[in-house]
């Protein structure tokens, strides 16, 4: 059974299905805005229809991505099952897949816009130190790639070809990521700044989780408003949907949690279309409809060579479930705990989420062990910016080449030798994108020739961060796109 990811406890279920009949509104008494009306009724104003996401997205996300199938059928039933509804000009004629296109590239890059600056402080700590943290930092770098992969894997399912290694799939750094964010993320060494970029990064979208325990083993509801005039509005495009996420989402569990509404409501519009009816249980909207892809190009499990985490490949809406549950519950916790997705996996006991790990280095002390009782509620909560206060973390923040921060190639025209090695390591590291990019086009095997090009990678980085720049910093890796 798989772990849960979000509070159970969003909103009531008087709220949560509430009845949604277009039929039975008065312009005049105020009410919830249904999911028909949200899709359909083309005189909603623009806020009613913020805020009707705001609400079904939340319900929605909530229960399917907590394995609350029957409450979810209660839920569509709710909704559609009574009630006649007049389809709209907009929704319905959108072609679904320049939109989950863009919005499914767009996560790509926040998992890969994760991956240089993580290799780069890993890559920065000298040999023979830090040998804790440095386990950590790899162990997360890997699983962002394997977040990468599955993200390719839903574009797959819905037959859209996913792209990982063109020049616009390409991060460029310092960049904030494509949220609503105030920080920065950028090539920098290992250090407690980087680190404390890390944790902003992997922030869990809520305020709560519950205190660890040491018997673990380890080393509004939008309303109707009267109007004056009624206009003819359609805002399912892709504007309005990026520009949601783009003023709403904080977080990229939140990301996340919009991303996956948006993938149930063009199913849901699929269904509509083939069947002239909406779907009333779970069943009947998780196959079919925009999952369309050729399963012979999904990786699978026994394709992937990473350590850590476990890739799930999609042929249905299930499939989007089980990898949205793993990336959220790999960077923030799952079951509104500190851990990670699923313990079993493990071999030497349970994971944390990315966001506790690093705070464990930040403070150089791990979760587990500790006590938490003065920052615990009579619940078990604890604030997610409780401190671990664990076993020792031993971290040494002076063994790490001083490199400079978000350097380019540019830098180095000066010194051909220097200028040389940052070519050689950005091809290596396209070879790597490369090969990839092969893998999700159907040629799995190609994911073997990650291992060889990770290891290449670290020697070269290594090679450049020993080299002095000027009198205060060393050279670095620049994780700049280059012809081949």
């Amino acid at each position: 059974m798989r772990q849960k990811l979000i509070n159970k406890t969003v909103q009531s279920q008087e709220t949560l299905l509430k009845g949604a009949g277009m039929a039975g509104r008065s312009a005049v008494v105020a009410e919830a805005v249904s999911l028909p009306s949200l899709l359909f009724d083309s005189t909603l104003s623009k806020e009613d229809w913020i805020e009707g996401l705001k609400n079904h997205s939340k319900t929605l996300t909530n229960l399917l991505l907590n394995d609350q199938f029957d409450d979810f059928n209660t839920y569509l039933q709710s909704q559609f099952g009574s009630g006649t509804f007049e389809s709209k000009k907009g929704l319905t004629e959108i072609d679904y897949k320049p939109v989950l296109q863009d919005l499914l590239q767009t996560a790509i890059l926040i998992e890969h816009s994760t991956i240089p600056p993580y290799l780069t402080a890993l890559y920065s700590i000298k040999d023979g130190t830090n040998a804790l943290a440095s386990q950590i930092i790899r162990s997360v770098a890997v699983e962002e790639m394997l977040h990468l992969i599955m993200v390719c894997n839903v574009l797959n399912a819905i037959d859209i070809q996913p792209s990982v290694n063109q020049k616009e799939n390409y991060p460029t750094y310092p960049m904030k990521l494509p949220m609503n964010v105030d920080f920065y993320v950028g090539l920098e060494t290992f250090s407690s700044n980087s680190i404390a970029t890390f944790i902003a990064i992997e922030s869990p979208s809520k305020p709560l989780v519950k205190a660890p325990k040491y018997d673990h083993e380890i080393d509004t509801s939008a309303l109707y408003s009267q109007r004056a005039a009624v206009q003819e509005n359609n805002f399912w495009t892709l504007e309005n949907m990026k520009g949601f996420i783009m003023e709403n989402v904080h977080t990229i569990g939140e990301y996340y949690d919009v991303l996956f509404f948006y993938i149930v409501i063009f199913q849901i519009i699929a269904y509509y279309k083939e069947h002239g009816t909406f779907p009333k249980t779970f069943e009947e909207l998780n196959t079919g409809g925009i999952f369309t892809g050729n399963p012979a190009k999904q990786i699978r499990p026994e394709q992937y060579y990473g350590s850590g985490g476990k890739l799930h490949s999609v042929e249905a809406l299930s499939g989007v479930i089980a990898v949205f549950q793993e990336i959220k519950g790999q960077g923030e916790g799952a079951d509104d705990s500190i851990f990670d997705v699923d313990p079993s996996q493990f071999e030497e006991g349970v994971e944390l989420a990315h966001y506790f790990r690093f705070k464990e280095i930040f403070h150089e002390h791990f979760y587990l062990g500790g006590n938490y009782e003065p920052f615990t509620d009579e619940d078990g909560m604890m604030p997610v910016t409780t401190p671990p206060t664990g076993k020792d973390l031993p971290v040494d923040w002076n063994e790490a080449y001083p490199m400079k921060p978000n350097p380019k190639m540019e830098d180095y025209v000066k010194n051909k030798e220097l200028h040389a090695q940052a070519v050689e390591f950005n091809k290596t590291y396209r070879r790597l994108l490369d090969a990839i990019q092969s893998a999700v086009e159907g040629n799995q095997r190609e994911l073997e020739k990650s291992i060889m090009y990770m290891y290449a990678l670290k020697e070269q980085a290594v090679n450049l961060m020993k080299q002095p720049l000027d009198a205060q910093t060393n050279a670095g890796p620049t994780f700049e796109y280059i012809n081949l």
